[in-house]
Formats: C-alpha cells, structure tokens, sequence
C-alpha cells in the first residue's frame, strides 16, 4: 500500500497523531475487557447486567471496540490523517447512542454524560484537531487571494 505522500507528513510523535493512537489502545483495552470480564464491563457501560446475560452483549460490544481500535491503528500507520478525523467524527454517534441506551435502562444522566458524554467530547475534540489545516499555508484562500 502507497499512502498519499502529502499525509507522510503527518508524524507518529505529533499530539494528534499521538491522542488518536491513545484513542486505539483504549479501544483495545475495553475490547479485552468486555472479554475477559463481561460482568464488569457492562456494570463500567452502565447496563444492569450482573450475570450470564451480560456475556454475549458485551462480547459484541468488544468485537465492535476491536475493530474501532484496529480501523485507528491502520489510519494512523498509513498517515491519512484527515481520514482518522472523518473516522473519528462519523463515530461519535455510537458513544451519543450508547449514552442514551444506559440512560433507558437505569442509568442517571450524570453517569451517562461521565462516561460516555465524555467519549463523545474526546471525539469532537480529537477529530476538529485532526481535521484542521496543520499549517497556515494550507488553508484555502478566497478566489480574490483576500483572507
């Protein structure tokens, strides 16, 4: 694969590139753990599940966590550094969702906005960032070349 040279540019040790590989291990790490312990990740979640029945919810919810964090992985390793803010953008809605879910079964708004509210604002922040130009020179000028 021959990523665009123009996102070569796009270092591994700048912040955005840095907060969105942090975005990928945290993906990984509610993967593992929706596997490992289902029971506590879905008390974590906010859903009322405390046995069995957590298991095969958050089996799926690792599985949809393992392909967030390898789709960041990959955007990040191939420096498509405007693809990862579009990524990052487009899957706020799940965080948004998954807010609204705890809350229609028990959950309190100030829990749902704690743990997933705060998801959702790490995302809105991270993808304005990612999807900024990285240098004045980028920017598009007006047809009259005016600012």
């Amino acid at each position: 694969m021959n990523p665009n040279p123009s996102n070569l540019s796009w270092k591994l040790t700048s912040p955005t590139a840095l907060f969105t590989l942090l975005l990928g291990v945290f993906m990984l790490y509610l993967s593992v753990g929706g596997v490992l312990d289902p029971v506590g990740a879905a008390t974590g979640f906010g859903l009322p599940l405390t046995g069995s029945e957590a298991i095969p919810w958050m089996h799926i919810k690792a599985g949809r966590d393992l392909g967030l964090g390898l789709a960041i992985f990959a955007l990040v390793a191939t420096r498509q550094r405007q693809a990862a803010g579009v990524f990052v953008l487009a899957t706020i809605v799940m965080p948004t969702v998954d807010a609204l879910t705890v809350m229609q079964n028990g959950a309190s708004l100030a829990y749902a906005l704690m743990v997933h509210g705060s998801a959702a604002v790490y995302g809105v922040v991270l993808a304005t960032a990612l999807l900024r130009p990285r240098h004045p020179s980028q920017a598009v000028l007006p047809e009259n070349g005016v600012r």
